[in-house]
């Protein structure tokens, strides 16, 4: 994991520092997404004939937020404020000889974080107003406020989560230095430290989903 991090990170820093015609750029806007499919299970023996198996069957994020970013042509660094509600499935089966019995819950949370994300970019001109750029990079979310079902979390930080994403994004000049940015990108998390300590002696897979950005930007010289 540390390694494919640090690859990607150099990727960013040599595009930035060794590519051509660098122009910069600033802007903000507002962003859409989700993430979904993290799921975890741990099986437990228990004194007696009783096996107890806890399932985390689904997490479901819907998260919103606003964002600030600095763009050098071939790299992109975004800062992000995030709320994020998301909606975690979790059941216990518990088996006693021979007999079953299944709990579950789902637990209603919201949360509010910081991001920061680094993105290689290769921008591709189409037209005299048009830039088409494939994206690729990194993202740390920092969560530092958590509720769940009306109680404050005392370890917010526990929820933060690493990420992976990719995607496409356009630019539209309106006029030779003000520009609007629409980003479409996939997102892969990575389980956070809560979850790894919940299934410590199971497992939990990984997370991903859309996020759809739109902002505006200007940039210093002509584009």
């Amino acid at each position: 994991m540390k390694k494919i991090v640090l690859v990607l990170v150099c990727v960013c820093i040599t595009t930035f520092a060794f590519g051509m015609d660098l122009k910069m750029s600033v802007g903000g806007g507002l962003f859409f997404g989700g993430i979904n499919g993290i799921e975890g299970k741990l099986v437990t023996e228990t004194a007696g004939p009783t096996v107890t198996t806890l399932t985390k069957n689904s997490d479901d994020d819907m998260n919103f937020g606003v964002f600030f970013f600095f763009d050098a042509t071939y790299a992109e660094l975004n800062l992000a404020y995030m709320k994020g509600s998301p909606e975690e499935k979790v059941s216990t089966k518990e088996e006693v000889g021979g007999s079953t019995s299944l709990f579950g819950n789902t637990p209603h949370s919201s949360f509010h974080a910081l991001e920061i994300s680094l993105l290689g970019k290769y921008p591709f001109q189409l037209g005299q107003r048009w830039r088409l750029f494939p994206l690729l990079g990194i993202n740390y979310l920092f969560v530092f406020s958590a509720i769940s079902e009306g109680v404050t979390a005392d370890k917010p930080q526990e929820l933060s989560r690493l990420g992976f994403q990719g995607g496409v994004g356009a630019d539209f000049a309106i006029t030779e230095s003000i520009f609007i940015r629409g980003e479409f990108l996939w997102c892969i998390w990575m389980s956070n430290q809560s979850e790894r300590d919940a299934f410590k002696n199971g497992s939990v897979s990984t997370g991903d989903g859309p996020r759809f950005k739109l902002a505006g930007g200007y940039t210093f010289g002509q584009r």
